[in-house]
């Protein structure tokens, strides 16, 4: 029910239901024998709907105002469905081939949901020529899709803060872009991903493919930009990308020799700083397209290189240390530098704007409830912005600042990727 309720729309159709009544004209529930009792294999939506409005199913707490009353007529008429017994479940599987490929009333299955339906009974234990008559496709297609669905559980491996995570277990999630985007001439071997369809497998090159693979998805599924799509180029894709090698390398200071070097985690390498493009070296790309500041490069492991446009010197210092500490080896620092980056940066809004009238200490807790309310003026972007942070990356930074957790650079990078373009515009 917890599931219906988030992910299939279960509070609508329960409106729905209580206000036209069953519907007979829908689709028979398919069920399968268990026991003394059935299976419902196709319809378990709707049967949950019934059973809510019955009173045979209590719906979770949170979602307990969603199930509306209904009368006894109404309740008498759900309480017996017409179903269609399937002798087994493998005999129902060319009917969910017509579900979970998008035909009939259940198209909002979708991308994933076509892909989970034959990676599951593959897994099950069916084979590829089995799958192939049972779901109606060719062969080619069957592994396909299985290798696809083998590429969206990669993804579920990788370390994500809990927002992003839930991104991409919505059933809704677009996952398609990245699997298109890897068809592309050249962009599997330039990631370093292998869609081994022989032994339907996914495989990577190395740790630097994936921690490629990480940028691709959080680039085109997670925080997707728009114009950013299937069709964006490898250079457009990966524009800002810090590889591996890159990140290990601290960049001496101009007029001195010798470099420092710091291994890092291929989840860490996947963090590079987003807003500063770099040109690819699997793919070529122009300086025209590298977005700069003052005329620098970011050099790895830092957090920003923007100039800030005010005369505050907490601001100029703040910044400048942004330019030079590699967080990849000072992650700890590196977070109490964002944390007061961020804190500064709203402070100087709200004191501009006089949006502190009763003069409140302003903590960064503080400072950003303000600025999310009425009194402070920012585009939506920003507050749309400033409220992802608050939600995804306040507890991090501030347990972090507080010695009560270990500093992450790859949740650094996360927290920092958040509110890049935030600190770009009112730096």
């Amino acid at each position: 029910l917890q599931y219906f309720f988030e992910y299939e729309g279960l509070a609508d159709f329960l409106k729905k239901i209580a206000s036209e009544g069953r519907n007979h004209g829908s689709e028979r529930p398919y069920v399968v024998k268990d026991g003394k009792g059935y299976v419902v294999v196709e319809g378990n939506t709707r049967i949950a709907c019934y059973k809510l409005l019955t009173g045979q199913l209590t719906a979770p707490a949170q979602f307990a105002a969603s199930v509306p009353l209904v009368g006894k007529a109404v309740q008498a008429e759900l309480e017996n469905v017409d179903c269609s017994i399937a002798p087994t479940r493998d005999a129902l599987l060319p009917i969910m081939a017509s579900s979970h490929f998008g035909l009939g009333d259940k198209s909002k299955w979708g991308y994933l949901g076509s892909r989970k339906a034959v990676f599951d009974e593959w897994r099950g234990g069916k084979t590829i020529p089995q799958l192939a008559s049972a779901f109606a496709r060719k062969q080619p297609l069957i592994r396909d899709l299985i290798v696809e669905y083998k590429l969206y559980l990669e993804a579920l491996k990788l370390p994500w803060t809990d927002a992003e995570k839930a991104a991409l277990l919505d059933p809704a999630v677009e996952f398609n872009p990245p699997v298109r985007f890897l068809q592309s001439s050249g962009h599997k071997s330039a990631v370093g991903i292998n869609l081994d369809r022989v032994n339907l497998e996914v495989v990577f090159d190395n740790d630097e493919a994936v921690s490629k693979f990480r940028h691709l998805v959080r680039k085109l599924v997670i925080s997707n930009e728009p114009g950013m799509g299937a069709t964006a180029t490898y250079a457009d894709v990966f524009a800002g990308y810090v590889s591996q090698s890159d990140a290990e390398t601290e960049q001496p200071p101009s007029g001195r020799s010798g470099t420092g070097q710091q291994s890092v985690s291929s989840e860490a390498a996947g963090s590079g700083a987003t807003g500063h493009p770099e040109p690819s070296t699997s793919e070529p790309s122009g300086d025209s397209s590298q977005e700069k500041s003052g005329g620098n490069k970011l050099k790895p492991g830092a957090l920003f290189n923007y100039a800030p446009s005010s005369n505050s010197l907490v601001l100029v210092q703040l910044m400048k240390e942004a330019q030079n500490l590699n967080t990849t080896k000072f992650p700890t620092a590196g977070t109490a530098l964002l944390r007061a980056i961020v804190e500064s940066i709203l402070k100087h809004i709200i004191h501009d704007q006089s949006a502190n009238p009763d003069n409140k200490l302003l903590s960064l807790e503080v400072a950003l409830d303000i600025s999310l309310g009425n009194a402070v003026k920012l585009n939506a972007d920003d507050k749309k912005i400033i409220k992802e942070f608050k939600k995804s990356h306040l507890d991090y930074v501030n347990l972090s600042a507080h010695a009560t957790l270990v500093p992450n650079q790859l949740r650094l990078m996360s927290a920092r990727d958040c509110v890049d373009q935030f600190i770009k515009r009112n730096i």
